[in-house]
């Protein structure tokens, strides 16, 4: 530049002379910015090049010629008047530039160098003093562009000759990774293969004392090694390049001997990524399973392996692919193996009521969620996997009515009335626990607003399942479950009563005079709390309670919009638990739809402004279908009043194996079955409340706080670009500002998300997802596999799209990005 920026007579000329043509790049991005002329015509002859310049008006101008000084004829005229001739190579311009090139790495960085240059020409000298063939190399093509080499949409072949940097890839496909020579094959090809090479090297690496027989395909130990394998984890937890994960590995499956590997190997590998593998191992082990007849010793297995399954789930072929194998689905009964086995003989232990409670209420109630897995419809569930499934079905009935039976001999192992006593006075009830929270306030002791939720049949593990489901994603824990006891027996007529907030003492039971009902009164009151009118009443004279809400309610927002100011205290009903289980849909279908939609309400409830959500119910509940020798056929002895085939209520009540308890705050007493047993009645057993249960006398009680003036987290989109697949993936986080020195700031919400693509011209929807997912405040990025709608519309290649993220409860759009669609949509 000093050269022509000097003031002379004439317009400086800079003559450069390239015949490596390495300076070609490097000129033309500083002529971009410089203020002189270049001329830098490659396929021009020297006699035009001589004439344009004799007829141009003088400027300072470089005259770019790619041959050497003594190649120079045509314009050898104008050499002799030029400024300056340039001559020196771009090795010998950096060493003189300070850079320090060693000599036995000048051949590998010759080639590097110009690409190199152009890419660092912006860069400190202290930068390049860092120079190496790797260095270079890894700058030019580095690890991420080596990813989207292997994983992008069809033309990375073409953009990297384009960039001239194709060489520079297939150097750091065979030296850097140890992956196949690019040279000569098509891209189609050499992904195939080395996504194979990829897949073997890992069953090598995972399993070293019996690898595959893949040598060619194997990389050896060693640095290469290391950077290929490094390269497959990236592969996988890169959202964007799952499709073709799954794509790829498909066809390098076919080429490889893997599946045949896998079928003669002693034990499961340490690999993960071969499909092939994963489908030889996952038939394997499901055979294995299904010859074992005897249900203990099935269990037993099971558990002996449930780590390994769940390792196996938590693969890419159980975890991340659109289509999996059934790895979760083994896990989940393994799972529920290791439960029975843990529990076999659970109930030998228990001298006290007592001690059977602390079992139930600590870990006990997992088996009842493990059986709803175990009974649950599961449309995706591998055919190999039903006669396993229902054969621990049978153990888990089993064990269920034994280990109700030992509770059982506990309340009438002496006088039953001292033992149910004992029992009463053991726990609250739950309207006293109800009772205790509302008079505790909130924190600095002032009393936040309030929703009392009353859920009908609410089972103990359900309370817990429900608190999980709003602690998830929270910076500290939100909810907790303490355990409460039901009326005996279990009736909803008692038991809602019976959760209303007051002590138990305040309330009188009593029949019908036709004893066709029972009748509940409370001190000072003048109504019926076993009717749910009169319980309304009740709640308006004592608490001052005057909006009643239901679920539905809640979640359709505007009776929370009209409430106003917001009251101290409101009371929510619920009753799908109760409903879907008189229906026999409850075990069919599993209680997780209902959990979510009553964590959902008390989401609702919360943005409402009620800081404070307690959740109480009136009993629990059992599924089974009671086989003949399970009913009870005799008739009991004494005045009997009222029955129902969970209950005999009367005086005087004698029978040969019903347990006998007292009605609570009554004179009255009732006959319990035993365990599963029920009495002889009319009508279905779809929905069971057992006998003298855990699952039915001891309930939950929830209590869930959040700050006065806690906020939901932001959630930010990351860049997505484009979709170049049909099946998609995008990454939503935490923005900024969600977490403190100290970690995460409790003000902050975790954020229930989903994500859709829609055409922006018609608005209608092309890609959505099946559940939503959480976003923690200061939690990692959440991948969300996205699938293509049933009726899309047409789009071709080039369409523009947009992502939205939205909140899950309240529809607000919390991210957007305007992307390309890089694939054909056809509807049909």
């Amino acid at each position: 530049m000093s050269i022509l920026n000097r003031g002379t007579l004439v317009a400086p000329l800079l003559l450069w002379c390239d015949p490596d043509r390495e300076w070609l790049e490097l000129l033309r991005a500083v002529a971009g910015v410089g203020d002189f002329e270049l001329w830098a015509e490659p396929d021009a002859p020297e006699l035009l090049i001589r004439d344009r310049f004799y007829h141009t008006p003088r400027t300072p101008r470089v005259v770019w010629l790619p041959r050497s000084r003594d190649e120079i004829t045509w314009f050898k005229v104008f050499e002799l008047s030029a400024e300056a001739v340039w001559t020196k190579s771009l090795l010998q311009a950096l060493r003189e530039y300070g850079v320090a090139i060693a000599r036995d790495q000048e051949d590998e960085l010759v080639s590097l160098l110009p690409a190199h240059a152009r890419e660092w020409l912006d860069q400190p000298k202290e930068t390049w003093r860092e120079l190496t063939p790797g260095h270079a190399k890894g700058t030019l093509v580095n690890d991420r562009r080596m990813l989207q080499v292997l994983t992008g949409e069809a033309g990375e072949f073409e953009h990297l000759h384009d960039e001239d940097r194709f060489a520079i890839f297939a150097r750091r496909a065979t030296e850097d990774f140890g992956l196949p020579d690019p040279a000569g094959m098509s891209e189609d090809a050499w992904r195939a293969a080395a996504t194979a090479r990829l897949l073997c090297t890992e069953a090598a690496e995972a399993n070293p004392l019996d690898p595959p027989l893949e040598g060619d395909r194997i990389i050896p130990p060693g640095l290469s090694r290391d950077r290929a394998l490094g390269l497959l984890r990236d592969w996988q937890a890169n959202i964007h390049g799952i499709p073709a994960f799954e794509r790829l590995t498909l066809k390098a499956d076919a080429t490889t001997s893997l599946g045949y590997w896998a079928r003669h190997l002693a034990a499961m590998p340490r690999s993960y990524s071969s499909r092939a593998v994963e489908e030889t191992l996952f038939k394997q082990v499901a055979e294995t399973l299904d010859r074992i007849e005897e249900v203990d010793t099935l269990a037993q297995e099971l558990a002996n392996r449930a780590q390994a399954f769940r390792d196996r789930s938590a693969g890419f072929w159980g975890r991340l692919a659109a289509q999996r194998i059934g790895w979760t689905h083994l896990a989940q009964l393994a799972d529920a193996a290791s439960l029975l086995i843990e529990n076999v003989h659970v109930e030998t232990t228990w001298k006290t009521l007592p001690n059977a409670i602390r079992w139930y209420t600590a870990r006990g109630w997992q088996l009842d969620l493990a059986g709803e897995t175990l009974f649950e419809e599961q449309p995706d569930l591998p055919a190999q996997l039903h006669r396993i499934r229902a054969r621990l079905r049978r153990g888990y009935l089993r064990a269920t009515d034994r280990i109700g039976a030992a509770f059982s001999e506990l309340l009438a192992h002496k006088d039953s009335a001292g033992v149910a006593g004992s029992l009463w006075q053991s726990l609250p009830t739950a309207g006293e626990a109800v009772l205790a929270i509302l008079q505790a306030g909130g924190k600095g002791g002032a009393t936040p607003p309030t929703a009392l939720i009353f859920l009908d049949a609410c089972r103990f593990d359900l309370g817990q399942r429900l608190a999980e489901l709003l602690n998830s994603g929270e910076p500290t824990r939100r909810a907790e479950v303490t355990a409460a006891l039901a009326p005996i027996p279990s009736i909803t007529s008692l038991g809602m009563p019976f959760a209303l907030p007051a002590l138990r003492d305040a309330l009188r039971v009593r029949l019908s005079p036709d004893h066709k009902a029972f009748q509940v009164s409370a001190t000072s009151f003048e109504g019926d709390l076993a009717l749910a009118e009169g319980r309304r009443r009740w709640l308006t004279a004592k608490w001052n309670v005057k909006e009643f809400l239901s679920i539905a309610d809640v979640l359709d927002g505007d009776r929370l919009k009209q409430l106003g100011k917001l009251p101290k205290l409101i009371v929510v009903h619920g009753d799908e638990f109760d409903t879907a289980g008189h229906e026999g849909q409850l075990q069919l279908t599993g209680a997780n739809e209902h959990l979510e939609r009553y964590a959902r309400a008390i989401r609702r409830l919360r943005e409402a402004g009620f800081s404070r959500v307690v959740v109480a119910t009136d009993h629990g509940f059992f599924h089974w279908q009671p086989e003949r020798d399970e009913i009870e056929e005799t008739k009991p002895g004494g005045e009997l009043l009222w029955s129902s085939r969970r209950a005999l209520v009367g005086r005087d009540l004698t029978h040969a194996t019903a347990v006998r308890l007292p009605v609570p705050q009554s004179d009255l007493v009732a006959l319990i079955p035993r365990s599963v047993n029920a009495f002889r009645t009319y009508g279905g057993l779809g929905y069971f409340h057992g006998g003298a249960l855990l699952q039915e006398l001891i309930i939950p009680v929830l209590v869930a706080q959040w700050p006065t003036k806690a906020t939901k987290v932001s959630v930010v989109l990351k860049p997505v670009g484009q979709i170049a697949n049909l099946s998609p993936a995008v990454a939503v986080q935490a923005g900024i500002g969600t977490t403190t020195l100290f970690g995460p700031d409790d003000r902050q919400l975790a954020r229930l998300v989903r994500v859709k693509v829609q055409d922006p011209g018609t608005g209608k929807l092309v890609f959505k997802h099946r559940e939503p997912v959480t976003v923690d405040p200061g939690g990692e990025a959440v991948a969300v596999q996205l699938e293509r709608v049933e009726s899309p519309p047409s789009l071709p290649r080039g369409s523009p799209l947009t992502v939205l993220v939205f909140d899950a409860d309240d529809e607000e759009i919390l991210a957007r990005e305007d992307i390309t669609l890089k694939v054909d949509i056809d509807e049909w």
